[in-house]
């Protein structure tokens, strides 16, 4: 049996103190997962198979609108990810999630998930406290869409989440401020 990655269990221990039993349990629902970079997580038409906690790497989730590309959200390491209308729906996703990196991740499939919760109350309240986690950060990019011009997005980015600006492709980035590649290199360029 495998064990817990320890730096998943560094993070979830942050929520709530786990014994040494129900790690055990975790551990064998985990599948790893290494993703090259530019290869596909999760492309539109296919369904969200549960819940990501990603290692290593970085990964940008986008869909496609008029055939261009809008970038929604960027992972790095240590996070939890999944496209939520998916998972809770079992619909096919509208999204795609792409390594824009090297990744080591690992699942954890929703059907093990929903045996997890329902055997135990400790996992059921740890995932609650993950997706309101998550929850968080999305509520904070709509905010940041919608409250501000495009170079108080930027400004704010510089700020708090500097590892964009470093590890996004500019044209990535642009899309996820919701601005055009050209609009942003101004911006870069007056704020030098």
């Amino acid at each position: 049996m495998q064990e817990v990655p320890s730096k998943l269990k560094e993070v979830l221990e942050k929520f709530l103190t786990i014994s040494d039993q129900d790690w055990s349990y975790f551990a064998s629902i985990l599948t790893p997962m290494d993703l090259p970079k530019k290869d596909f997580l999760l492309r539109a038409g296919q369904k969200c198979p549960g819940v990501y906690f990603l290692e290593m790497g970085t990964l940008r989730t986008y869909y496609l609108s008029e055939g261009k590309e809008v970038n929604i959200a960027f992972n790095f390491e240590l996070e939890f990810l999944r496209e939520i209308e998916s998972l809770s729906t079992d619909q096919p996703s509208k999204y795609y999630i792409q390594a824009i990196e090297d990744c080591r991740l690992y699942l954890i499939p929703k059907e093990k998930l929903t045996e997890l919760y329902q055997s135990s109350p400790l996992f059921l309240e740890l995932g609650r406290k993950i997706l309101e986690q998550i929850a968080v950060t999305e509520q904070r990019y709509a905010a940041l869409l919608a409250g501000h011009s495009p170079m108080d997005r930027y400004k704010h980015i510089l700020e708090v989440n500097p590892a964009l600006i470093q590890r996004i492709p500019l044209q990535n980035l642009a899309s996820y401020l919701g601005i055009s590649r050209e609009s942003l290199s101004r911006i870069r360029k007056r704020l030098s």
